[in-house]
Parts: C-alpha cells; sequence; structure tokens
C-alpha cells in the first residue's frame, strides 16, 4: 500500500467516525537546511536538552562560514541558516524543532 492510499483510507475513517484529523507533509529532503539555526537551539531549550549541550552546539554554528575559490579569488560566504543533513547529530535537532514548530501551533477547529 503507498501513501496516497494509507492518507485516504485514514482520511475516510476518521470523517466516517467524525474524529479529528491534522496531516503535516514535509519535504525532508529541503527541512534540514531550512530550519535556522535559532529555532533549533530554542526548541532544544524548551524540550530540556542541557544548557551546556545546546552552548556547544551554538559555539559550533556561531559565526561560521564557508569559502569558495573563483578564478584564483576566494570569496568567504557567511552560513546564516540550516544544519548539515551529513552531520551525524542533524536528526535529533530537527525532530525537537519539528516537534516545538508543531506544538506552538494553534490547533484549534483544524482539521479535516
Amino acid at each position: 500500500m503507498d501513501n496516497n492510499q494509507t492518507v485516504s483510507r485514514v482520511v475516510e475513517v476518521c470523517r466516517e467516525y467524525r474524529l479529528l484529523l491534522i496531516l503535516t507533509f514535509i519535504d525532508y529532503e529541503k527541512a534540514f537546511d531550512s530550519v535556522e539555526t535559532n529555532a533549533i537551539l530554542s526548541a532544544l531549550v524548551d524540550q530540556g536538552v542541557d544548557a551546556s549541550y545546546v552552548r556547544t552546539l551554538a559555539d559550533c554554528y556561531r559565526q561560521c562560514s564557508t569559502t569558495v575559490q573563483l578564478f584564483q579569488r576566494p570569496i568567504t560566504i557567511p552560513i546564516a541558516k540550516g544544519m548539515r543533513q551529513g552531520d551525524t547529530i542533524s536528526p535529533k535537532p530537527f525532530t525537537a524543532a519539528l516537534q516545538w514548530a508543531m506544538k506552538s501551533l494553534n490547533w484549534d477547529e483544524r482539521g479535516i
């Protein structure tokens, strides 16, 4: 059963039993590098992650930059947002930020 069939069936059952249903669709290919570092750090603090870990992570991303060289001329580009998807730690802070965002939304009178 593919995802479309699963979603259709869930919607059908929720309508039949008049249950509240809220669906969230996320493009995970673009998600990691689109979440700002401050949002990730705020989410970690909100979820009770030890301050020393949050500080260490913040230090890793503070004033980060990357340099590319075009025609023998280096160009430094500041990194303002995003966590590298390949980082070992990246799924955990991303999930924390996503959970924090979902919890922060007003869900009254929402759903199908």
